[in-house]
């Protein structure tokens, strides 16, 4: 079995008298990106400074390629690693001053300087900002460079707490593929915190979900992200309808589960009479003005309450005697002229249902 980049083992950290973070075990492998997702106050930044020796757990083991760290070592352990915080911070000056600065203080000769900045230039496709001053920066293009700043120390990790939170939607997702091209490219280790599931999604390998200081769940990110174990995790990632049932009959894989006393049949996992939680997408609901015929098993008649534009799509909020949403396009809203108060049908596959165990 391969040793793991970075590990750390019973990391129990508190602030004053309150815990803040209770985790068994977390590991990062060579040249893998993960993500730690969760909600505000989970202790995903506070993770994340443990991680980057930033911080010193209360409790608790970090493993540096399978060396422990501790009072001789964690200087120059601390050294191979990069923490990218929220908001960068420069000095006044011009851009390849900034992005330098960090090879001089580590005292690195000159030549070795120069080679390193002219490989991140052609990297990043700097060449139009490198003799700018740092004043003269647009929010993504402080990010670029501070990004630039950081590769050009070429860690052994890259630690990154939520650096997009500041920028413009229009500018985030440019900057986000970017990223994304570059750690590709180098298969720079990479640790990335984040409560934006899109943004997990989009630069993960692998998820670590983190929930009051605890690790709820962990797996590569479309697994997690399509099975969430825990109902709070769930509305984070993009299930925004959560129905409590309880499970009535069983075939094999297919399962009846009671909501409300509607009936939903669902592909899925669990035991007769055993509470659950249903999680469906809104993306994955179907809108009808008659119950159709074909493969989709579950629909419910149920009324508009809501229609909110949401960017591309419509959010339509129905009762179906639960609460149901769902995204439809704006042509297909119109086609099928809805508005508040109208009965429709909605429809969602069996296979688009997962099943939460309760108290997971």
């Amino acid at each position: 079995m391969d040793i793991p980049k970075l590990e750390i083992k019973n990391i129990i950290h508190f602030y004053e008298e309150k815990k803040i973070l209770d985790i068994n075990r977390v590991y990062i492998n060579e040249g893998e990106s993960v993500v730690i997702f969760g909600p505000n106050g989970s202790g995903k930044s506070t993770l994340l400074r443990i991680m980057s020796l930033i911080e010193k757990p209360s409790k608790g083991e970090i493993y540096f390629k399978g060396e422990k760290i501790n009072k001789k070592n964690s200087l120059n352990i601390r050294r191979n690693f990069v923490l990218l915080l929220q908001k960068p911070i420069f000095f006044r000056g011009k851009v390849k001053d900034n992005i330098i600065y960090g090879l001089k203080i580590r005292k690195i000769p000159g030549k070795e300087i120069q080679l390193r900045l002219k490989k991140i230039i052609s990297l990043l496709s700097l060449e139009k900002l490198i003799d700018r001053r740092i004043d003269e920066l647009s929010g993504g293009e402080e990010q670029k460079i501070n990004l630039a700043r950081a590769l050009i120390l070429q860690p052994e990790i890259l630690f990154l707490d939520e650096p997009f939170s500041f920028l413009d939607a229009s500018v985030k997702e440019e900057v986000i593929y970017e990223l994304r091209r570059i750690i590709k490219k180098l298969k720079q280790t990479t640790v990335f915190v984040t409560h934006d599931w899109e943004e997990a999604v989009l630069l993960g390998d692998r998820v670590i979900l983190l929930y009051e200081g605890k690790v709820y769940q962990e797996g590569p990110i479309e697994e997690v992200f399509n099975k969430p174990k825990h109902k709070m995790l769930a509305k984070l990632v993009g299930v925004e309808t959560i129905l409590k049932g309880i499970i009535k009959n069983r075939e094999g894989k297919l399962l009846k589960i009671s909501v409300n006393n509607n009936i939903f049949q669902v592909i899925g996992d669990g035991e007769l009479g055993e509470e659950v939680f249903l999680g469906i997408k809104p993306e994955e609901v179907f809108i009808s003005k008659n119950r159709p015929e074909g493969s989709v098993r579950n629909w419910f008649l149920g009324e508009i309450e809501e229609i909110i534009p949401s960017g591309r799509v419509m959010e339509i909020k129905l009762n179906c005697g639960f609460p149901l949403k769902a995204f439809i396009t704006k042509a297909s809203c119109e086609e099928l002229n809805l508005n508040i108060g109208k009965k429709v049908w909605a429809g969602i596959k069996a296979t688009s249902i997962h099943v939460i165990k309760k108290g997971k």
